[in-house]
């Protein structure tokens, strides 16, 4: 296991009770040598508070809405050979940073992303990735870790809520470009990372779950409240890596499309479609206006590396109908509290969809039905006893968890 020096960074902004969920989460992770640096709000420091974190966090009051600048703070106050960005609404598998890290220990690894799964645990959301010049996405096959180098034309994308950079690389590249306040501020660090040709580790194995929560920007059905910012970013995006303004016009399509589809849901009303695409073109003409500004420079003398508390590694799996669900959370969350890797699997007889999630008492639990889909491609019903349902599952798990109980 490497034992490098991380810094885990967490920005947030008007979601502590999320901010909570995630640092619970990273007292278990089986690599230890870490410590967390909290930008926020005052109510994400409130909450940092209330969960008695404080001695063992890094905590810097932000109260812009910059995620670019508040992830440049991170930076300033990281004293890890790593930085690390997971969000605030995202939890991580107990042996993400372990994984994600690990091919840092081969010195051209300038950075690193790990997959993403969805709200239901389950479904990917992001895998391997590369981007271009527009900063267009296209998927990438990786079942195991892919060390690549970007080109001046492809970048190979990393997520900002599961990513690692090597702190020197970040700093000599000026840290995030703060005109992207939001959207596309990873991957211009990926284009820069590109132009320079350094190398990039595609980590399917390094696993985050990614809430999604609802924010200044977006409703809790990820209904976009504004489209201005990423509007914006889009412009500056193009203008920055010398991008015709017409490529603009496939982003629009694909946003007003997005838009439709949440009005056809009922997220949106009529009225919110005109104002919103008003928005989307406005932001745009003003990215592509903005000036390329002076790289940060960051202090070569950053506070002391501040260890955050993990506890030791034990793991149990508790096992039972969903009728007896709260007997199972009552016991999951003792055991939690005693510093245990608890997951638990609470199922009902019926063929309810499966979804995975972390409980904000501290242990991971699956429900769903005994005979449900669990996988994309399950049948609609499958006769299962309980504990072979289990262990099926566990099969999946035991590639992002060191449990072998079961």
């Amino acid at each position: 296991m490497s034992d490098l020096k991380v810094s885990v960074v967490i920005v947030s902004r008007g979601r502590p009770a999320e901010l909570g969920k995630c640092l619970k989460a990273l007292r278990f992770q089986s690599h230890r040598n870490f410590e967390v640096v909290v930008v926020a709000d005052a109510a994400g420091l409130a909450t940092i508070s209330a969960l008695t974190l404080y001695e063992m966090v890094k905590t810097s009051q932000f109260d812009e809405a910059n995620i670019s600048a508040a992830r440049n703070e991170g930076i300033h106050l990281s004293a890890g050979e790593i930085v690390a960005f997971i969000d605030d609404d995202a939890i991580a598998e107990p042996t993400w940073l372990e994984r994600l890290v690990k091919p840092f220990q081969n010195k051209s690894v300038a950075a690193a992303g790990g997959f993403v799964r969805g709200r239901n645990g389950i479904s990917l959301q992001w895998g391997g990735e590369a981007i271009g010049r527009a900063g267009d996405a296209e998927p990438i096959e990786v079942t195991e870790t892919s060390i690549q180098e970007g080109t001046p034309y492809r970048a190979i994308k990393t997520h900002g809520t599961n990513c690692a950079f090597r702190k020197s690389v970040l700093t000599d590249l000026g840290g995030f470009d703060e005109t992207f306040r939001f959207y596309l501020d990873e991957t211009d660090v990926n284009m820069r990372l590109a132009q320079i040709g350094a190398a990039t580790a595609i980590v399917p194995g390094a696993e985050v779950q990614h809430g999604f929560a609802a924010s200044g920007i977006r409703g809790a059905d990820r209904a976009p409240k504004s489209l201005y910012q990423i509007g914006r970013s889009k412009g500056y995006f193009l203008k920055k890596y010398g991008n015709p303004r017409e490529k603009f016009a496939a982003f629009r399509d694909a946003q007003k499309r997005r838009v439709i589809r949440h009005l056809v849901s009922g997220g949106l009303e009529p009225r919110d479609v005109g104002r919103l695409m008003s928005e989307l073109e406005n932001g745009f003409e003003d990215g592509c206006a903005q000036d390329v500004p002076k790289p940060v420079a960051f202090a070569e003398n950053p506070p002391k590396f501040s260890k955050f508390q993990t506890f030791d590694r034990q793991d149990r799996i508790l096992k039972g109908r969903w009728i007896r669900r709260h007997a199972l959370f009552s016991k999951a969350a003792k055991l939690a509290e005693d510093g245990v890797t608890v997951t638990v699997f609470a199922l009902s007889p019926t063929t309810v969809f499966h979804r995975r999630w972390f409980h904000e008492d501290g242990y991971w639990v699956q429900t769903g039905g005994k005979y449900g889909k669990s996988h994309r491609d399950d049948p609609l019903f499958r006769r299962y006893r309980l504990a072979a349902r289990v262990n099926r599952e566990m099969a999946d798990l035991r590639k992002i968890r060191h449990t072998t109980l079961a």
